[in-house]
């Protein structure tokens, strides 16, 4: 767990997924300069925005494997989509190491990006004992991983067919470019997503993909 949490804590610019293969490289736009987040977003609608901090403009990576659903390495609460050539598997405690823990937060799966050529992890994750919706567990998680995490912003936005909030915000290191995580609304309460990466831009596209394909796991 000390290894995960130091290599957790160690991305420079954080965000998320992303793929090499298939449509990824073609889909990816340039983040504009201009824009910002919507005032009063609604919780029905996804708003807009293009540029920092959202970059909404940004084209989704084509899919290649569906995490979640039954028979998955990762059997949960929801499914979304990564692109293709993604290692996804399961993590589980230890006797030795106990449970894979930060803060409240209980890691559930790790989704690998390095066999596409790319380095960066999408990690599922529930929080636990905290009372409150989504925005809340996604508070207590953003404490624990960034501690020092600064200029946080909170949007409610349509994840797929899931209402869910996002969270835009700077690591201790600074950067043009903002972390990331998602907590999505299940029948088993927030599910996190969040992803540790050197390279936020080079991961929107798959980020986006993840977002856009996310679905109540009915199996």
């Amino acid at each position: 767990m000390d290894t995960m949490h130091r290599r957790t804590r160690a991305a420079v610019l954080a965000a998320l997924t992303i793929a090499l293969t298939g449509g990824c490289a073609d889909g990816k736009e340039s983040p504009s300069a201009g824009g910002s987040p919507s005032a009063s977003p609604s919780a029905t609608a996804s708003p807009v925005t293009p540029g920092p901090p959202w970059h909404d403009e940004v084209v989704a990576a084509s899919a290649g494997t569906t995490v979640g659903g039954k028979g998955t390495p990762c059997e949960l609460p929801v499914t979304f989509s990564v692109p293709a050539q993604w290692k996804v598997k399961a993590v589980k405690g230890s006797a030795k190491f106990g449970e894979p823990r930060l803060g409240d937060a209980l890691m559930l799966c790790e989704i690998d990006a390095r066999p596409t050529g790319a380095v960066g992890f999408l990690r599922v994750w529930r929080v636990d004992g905290v009372a409150g919706g989504a925005e809340a567990h996604l508070k207590n998680f953003i404490g624990a991983y960034s501690p020092k995490g600064a200029d946080a912003e909170y949007r409610r936005v349509k994840a797929g067919t899931l209402d869910a909030v996002e969270v835009s915000y700077l690591k201790q290191s600074g950067g043009a470019v903002r972390d990331r995580a998602i907590a999505l609304s299940s029948l088993y309460g927030p599910i996190l997503l969040s992803l540790d990466t050197p390279d936020t831009v080079e991961l929107l596209p798959a980020y986006q993909l993840v977002k856009q394909s996310a679905r109540i796991n009915r199996d």
